[in-house]
């Protein structure tokens, strides 16, 4: 639909323009997703649902004006070097990927160290030390795998922070689910609730992993009730870190 309105308006434009005769409005400020999942890993085991988890946030949030997607790539073609900023390495390229949108999400295998790919390009594990995000566009990721907010090395990913809002992920191993995704983004847009993003995080693990899992959040306390763009209101990134480790 969206798709549809827009061709439309440049119709009228294009005519428009034709006859001389159109003023230009100001065009309303859109918002963008990425998403990447690996479902096909060598090690330390094959998982089933990640493609199904990613793609349901993205095709979810973009469903919502002002919000639209760039990239939603797996297995293979999804790459560490997309999360990788360049001044870790001259071959990351985070910018065109997961630091040119607003909002990230990673579905696959993790540890506290990082998250990992199938791919080896770069290699196959993003370390925390080759993130800095926000610095182009990203204000919010979400790392989906497991133990990368773990409470005792959290303050790992702090470094990490250059202009971005919050990170949430969790600090327990989770499980292999298809809906976490689609579940979270219904939570920020409106569609099921309009939550903030990370106490939308918090519920959406809740939905779909049993008590014994811990669901994990960090952000500079002056972002922890941040809303999505379109559905309420966000902070500025200040020095000031909060943690949080929630049960399920």
């Amino acid at each position: 639909m969206k798709e549809k309105i827009k061709m439309w308006a440049i119709s009228v434009l294009f005519a428009a323009l034709l006859l001389g005769t159109v003023t230009v409005p100001a065009s309303a400020t859109d918002y963008y997703c990425f998403a990447e999942w690996v479902n096909n890993y060598a090690y330390p085991d094959q998982l089933k649902y990640n493609d199904e988890n990613a793609r349901g946030f993205y095709n979810q949030l973009t469903s919502k004006t002002p919000w639209w997607g760039t990239y939603v790539y797996g297995n293979s073609q999804a790459e560490e070097r997309h999360w990788k900023d360049p001044s870790k390495s001259g071959s990351g390229i985070d910018y065109i990927y997961a630091d040119n949108a607003h909002f990230a999400y990673f579905s696959g295998h993790g540890c506290p160290e990082g998250i990992a790919f199938s791919s080896s390009r770069d290699d196959t594990l993003l370390h925390y030390n080759d993130a800095l995000w926000g610095n182009t566009k990203m204000d919010w990721i979400t790392l989906d795998a497991c133990q990368v907010l773990q409470e005792s090395t959290h303050e790992n990913w702090e470094n990490a922070f250059d202009g971005l809002h919050s990170m949430t992920g969790f600090h327990t191993a989770c499980h292999d689910v298809p809906d976490r995704g689609t579940n979270f983004a219904r939570r920020m847009d409106g569609t099921r609730t309009v939550q903030p993003v990370i106490t939308a995080w918090f519920m959406a693990a809740k939905d779909t992993e049993p008590s014994t899992t811990y669901a994990a959040a960090l952000a500079p306390e002056s972002c922890w009730s941040d809303y999505v763009y379109g559905h309420g209101s966000q902070g500025t990134p200040g020095t000031v870190f909060k943690y949080e480790k929630r049960q399920c």
